[in-house]
């Protein structure tokens, strides 16, 4: 959207259709939930891999390419035979129907799954996710760092969505707004299609006053500062962000509330909502947050991006940047046997679909529980229970074949609460995390919503 633009109100946008319910399904991911076991292990929670089916419809800017080109473009994080020795032994399928041909043309209105060995990410363990309120129409949590907030990448079951259901029971909440996985603070959920409507058009519009608490380099001045610099994207595929003179507007406001001269402690208040902008405006300030594993790094230059002086092309930063964080955070050593194998295999004339039985998978409900309106298969008999049969082993699994790292804590918590949020259906506000054991009462109180 340009800065030109009106954004719209979901009314406007015509009408949103309510979510549609279904038992079977609900009791289906239920069984496949709960057969899947986990351990904790110094303090983080590990998910025994699992089979599971991605899903997705073509997008514009896949049509007319090729999967295989497309496949390895947009998953960065798999071997570069993937996606040809995924295709040739029967992985994929597009619209029902098995797809051996790597060099298909995709089409418009294509349906692709993608039968795959899950290995989840570890989160940090936690004794309870903390309710801050439950009504009959929103529920408001104090959320855990580490977890995301829905599915997406890595991550199904370690996530918020399905760790409320399976340890709290509570289904079909709709997702208001988000938070970044490796941030805390409160997390809004709306319960009702008519909430949901009243707290994305409030958000929209700007009408929320939102509040955080970050830790960051330095000695932050103590008067307060204002940063109104615009926001573009750095990398798309990676989510990464920068200041761009032809970016969206973005406005930020800080307060010092503590420091010791190394460190300080920030209230950082918004009135916009960019992606990242808390923490892109503070590189830009030179007071970036001390756990940030993506902008307070060498790789933005000898002043780690402080007024956007990089000291290179902005070409030149893409690559350092993104080459600075591919899946080296998780991986470690690959079997180099793996490399060969999957070497080989892309270039066996001779390779055929293998024996294993993809269907136990293909008709895995299609169900995303923050969706509206979206619409769910219903295969005639279908028993979760049978993915258990399945191999423990994916001989193509990237994930089967490597020495997994124990991220470090920055990459699991970074020093960003989301602390208050002011909005129409009231305030909730969302108790401090230890790092943030410095602030009393009376800062708090002192600069509140001023």
């Amino acid at each position: 959207m340009k800065n030109n633009e009106k954004r719209k109100f979901p009314d406007e946008l015509g009408p949103i259709k309510k979510k549609q319910k279904n038992s079977e399904v609900e009791e289906l991911e239920e069984v496949m939930w709960n057969n899947v076991p986990y351990i904790v292990k110094d303090g983080l929670r590990h998910l025994t891999p699992y089979w599971t089916s991605y899903k997705t419809w073509t997008k514009h800017r896949w049509l007319g390419r090729t999967f295989e080109e497309v496949f390895s473009k947009e998953f960065l994080s798999t071997n570069k035979n993937y996606a040809r020795v995924a295709c040739r032994l029967g992985r994929i399928y597009i619209n029902g129907t098995q797809m051996t041909n790597p060099n298909h043309i995709l089409n418009n209105n294509e349906r692709i799954v993608h039968i795959g060995h899950r290995h989840e990410h570890p989160i940090l363990d936690y004794s309870n996710i903390e309710v801050i309120a439950d009504t009959d129409d929103i529920f408001v949590i104090n959320k855990p760092a580490s977890i995301p907030v829905h599915a997406c990448g890595q991550y199904k079951f370690h996530t918020i969505l399905a760790l409320l259901e399976k340890e709290k029971g509570i289904k079909g909440l709709r997702v208001v707004h988000r938070l970044d996985r490796a941030t805390s603070g409160v997390l809004i959920f709306a319960k009702t299609y008519e909430a949901d409507v009243e707290l994305k058009q409030s958000l929209i519009a700007n009408d929320w006053k939102k509040e955080y608490i970050c830790r960051v380099v330095g000695e932050f001045p103590n008067e307060e500062i204002e940063c109104n610099e615009p926001i573009g994207t750095l990398s798309l595929s990676m989510g990464i962000q920068c200041i761009k003179n032809d970016g969206k507007d973005a406005k930020s406001k800080f307060q010092r509330l503590w420091t010791n001269g190394q460190e300080s402690l920030v209230l950082c208040k918004i009135a916009t909502g960019r992606t990242h902008q808390i923490r892109v405006h503070l590189q830009w300030l030179g007071y970036p947050i001390i756990s940030d594993t993506i902008y307070n790094r060498d790789e933005w230059g000898p002043n780690r991006g402080k007024n956007a002086e990089y000291g290179k092309s902005f070409e030149q930063l893409q690559t350092d940047v993104q080459n600075a964080h591919r899946g080296s955070t998780w991986k470690e050593i690959t079997d180099p046997e793996y490399n060969e194998r999957m070497e080989k295999m892309a270039n066996d004339p001779e390779l055929k679909p293998d024996s294993m039985d993809m269907t136990k998978l293909l008709d895995l409900p299609e169900y995303d529980p923050i969706c509206l309106g979206c619409h769910v298969l219903k295969p005639d008999s279908m028993d979760m229970t049978k993915l258990l049969d399945l191999p423990e082993y994916d001989p193509i699994c990237l994930g089967c074949h490597v020495v997994s790292k124990i991220p470090p804590m920055d990459h699991l918590r970074l020093h960003l609460h989301c602390w208050r949020y002011e909005t129409s259906k009231g305030t909730f506000i969302a108790s401090l995390p230890e790092w943030a054991s410095e602030i009393h009462e009376s800062d708090k109180k002192r600069f509140i919503s001023c």
